[in-house]
């Protein structure tokens, strides 16, 4: 639905909202940029929308839920092939295969290698994130557990991928899979 409509899509309108980066000047549209995207149903070429702030001569992209940034493939084929080799621990190769069968996306070994890497390093900050988050007055993991566990009980402890991604983001200004600022 949102890649048919194109630029005749019903963006949210940011030329009343400050810019994020530097709080100088109000948003303006700035066209669109086309990417790649590859997801549970879908696999083509998607337009963002832009906005520009005159003061910083930054660009702001106003991302779609169900993308993640900097990545080709969606939240749900990321979500889903990291909740078949943590949650249902399965190996790498046992996790694509199976996550291919069900889905119909294909992922390659690497790239889940690549994931995990990432949300391994990312695991203690997110723990806060989470905790925070969804409240919870003790971390939704054992305290002393090594970090393929702690992975494996924080991806479980998030109701939805699109929900806990989107609200980790607000809250620490990152995803799990990009580099935490020290």
């Amino acid at each position: 639905m949102y890649q048919a409509q194109g630029k005749e899509h019903d963006f949210p309108d940011m030329t009343n909202t400050l810019c994020p980066q530097c709080k100088g000047d109000y948003l303006r549209r700035h066209g669109f940029y086309k990417r790649d995207l590859r997801t549970v149903g879908f696999e083509g070429i998607i337009l963002i929308r832009r906005y520009y702030c005159r003061a910083c001569k930054r660009t702001v992209s106003l991302l779609p839920s169900f993308c993640h940034p900097k990545r080709t493939y969606g939240l749900l084929p990321i979500f889903g092939v990291l909740a078949e080799f943590y949650i249902k621990m399965k190996t790498v190769c046992l996790a694509v295969m199976d996550y291919l069968a069900a889905s119909g996306v294909e992922i390659s070994r690497q790239l889940l290698l690549h994931y995990r890497r990432r949300i391994e390093r990312n695991v203690n900050g997110l723990i806060m994130a989470v905790t925070a988050i969804y409240t919870l007055r003790a971390p939704p993991v054992t305290e002393n557990a090594n970090k393929k566990t702690k992975v494996k009980q924080l991806l479980s402890s998030i109701p939805s991928p699109q929900d806990g991604s989107l609200k980790i983001f607000e809250l620490t200004k990152t995803t799990y899979l990009t580099k935490q600022p020290n």
